[in-house]
């Protein structure tokens, strides 16, 4: 669609200077950048929530990870290939 516009060049300039699109960037590539964007933005947004939902919401350390795995793993049998793995770790 061609239309005429009047648009302030410094405005453009500096919608090019935040996308980081060169300065003999169309319009239409200041907008596309400008949608693309905000489309990954939004998708950021809409997954605040997923992930992590332990004490205090905070992330979790490694060491609160290990101690969930191992809490979880602790009774069971043990494979071959664990095993092999594991006697090469104590030979290390």
């Amino acid at each position: 669609m061609r239309a005429s516009l009047s648009i302030d060049d410094d405005l453009l300039n500096e919608a090019k200077e935040i996308t980081g699109l060169p300065e003999t960037a169309s319009v239409e590539d200041v907008i596309r950048q400008f949608v693309k964007d905000g489309r990954r933005l939004r998708a950021m947004a809409e997954l605040t929530g997923i992930g992590w939902d332990g004490p205090h919401l905070s992330r979790p350390t490694f060491d609160t990870l290990a101690a969930e795995f191992r809490a979880l793993t602790g009774g069971r049998e043990h494979t071959p290939s664990e095993r092999l793995m594991r006697e090469g770790r104590d030979e290390r």
